[in-house]
């Protein structure tokens, strides 16, 4: 007999919102994080969890829609919108919102905003200062050859790691018949990423069906 694990329920707790101090967005600080602990609980069973998600998800999209920051997979047909009634209704005929659902980043002006809806009465000004820092030393990084690596110089094989090539000359500038990195290179390759991509969607597709 095959062992296997049965959930018949979803517990979720809620966390009020502060200054969260663990990430680094793009630009600025005021980050959002939560409490240590949770101020209230609720039970679901999988299926009306499922249901309040995709609910919520739906609200979500059609916001971004109306924002303009909704970018469906091209893969899957335009999803139509849909009115209020049908978006409280909790309906699994739109399932593909889903797909085209996904996190957006919030702008400085509007994490403070939800800071201070919060309660958060004072922001702490020096993480937007921390925050800065670790971005420009995020931008020092791969070696400063050119074409060529030589491994008694490079500093990605000095430091025992791979040149990376995310795009043309960027971080590390050396060419993949250049590379002399002992440790070897790689290189990112957007086809193979995007044959990755469509793959997942076709068997997480055929897994629906």
């Amino acid at each position: 007999m095959k062992k296997s694990v049965k959930f018949d329920q979803v517990k979720v707790f809620y966390f009020n919102r502060t200054q969260g101090f663990t990430c680094v967005p793009s630009e600025g600080g005021s980050t959002l994080g939560m409490v240590g602990s949770h101020h209230y609980d609720e039970k679901f069973t999988i299926s009306s969890y499922a249901k309040e998600q995709k609910r919520l998800h739906r609200m979500i999209v059609e916001e971004q829609r109306r924002q303009g920051k909704a970018y469906p997979s091209p893969l899957l047909q335009s999803v139509p919108s849909i009115d209020a009634s049908e978006i409280s209704s909790g309906s699994d005929s739109d399932s593909d919102y889903d797909d085209c659902y996904f996190l957006q980043p919030v702008p400085i002006r509007q994490r403070r905003f939800l800071l201070r809806t919060s309660g958060v009465k004072k922001i702490d000004s020096e993480e937007k200062d921390e925050c800065r820092e670790i971005r420009v030393s995020r931008e020092v990084c791969g070696c400063d050859c050119k074409v060529f690596c030589d491994p008694q110089t490079c500093a990605c094989s000095l430091a025992g790691i791979k040149c990376q090539v995310d795009r043309l000359s960027f971080p590390c500038g050396c060419s993949k018949d250049g590379c002399g990195n002992k440790n070897g290179r790689i290189e990112f390759n957007p086809i193979r990423v995007r044959t990755h991509f469509i793959h997942t969607l076709m068997r997480i597709e055929l897994e629906k069906k």
